[in-house]
């Protein structure tokens, strides 16, 4: 997969993820965090959670290397791409 493809698949997902480059690496945010509700819960985000995961599954099926615990790390010819939630950065 390209970085081209890359992009527009991402582009897919609208709202639901946030990304940014760095250093030609492309950063992914997927957007599961709405805040705190009035007693400091965590209130989920909306997001369409088929549609990241086939995206993720898209990625996963076409990166050379996947690696990562916590962040994913998609390794694909002359980038990576790295995935994580909003979530996880509370």
């Amino acid at each position: 997969m390209t970085y081209e493809m890359v992009m527009e698949l991402l582009a897919t997902l609208g709202d639901d993820v946030t990304y940014y480059t760095l250093d030609g690496d492309v950063h992914v945010t997927v957007e599961d965090f709405a805040g705190f509700d009035e007693d400091w819960c965590e209130v989920d985000g909306d997001y369409d959670e088929e549609a990241v995961d086939e995206v993720y599954d898209a990625l996963t099926a076409s990166a050379l290397e996947v690696d990562g615990d916590f962040y994913r790390y998609f390794t694909f010819d002359g980038f990576t791409v790295v995935w994580g939630y909003a979530s996880m950065d509370i």
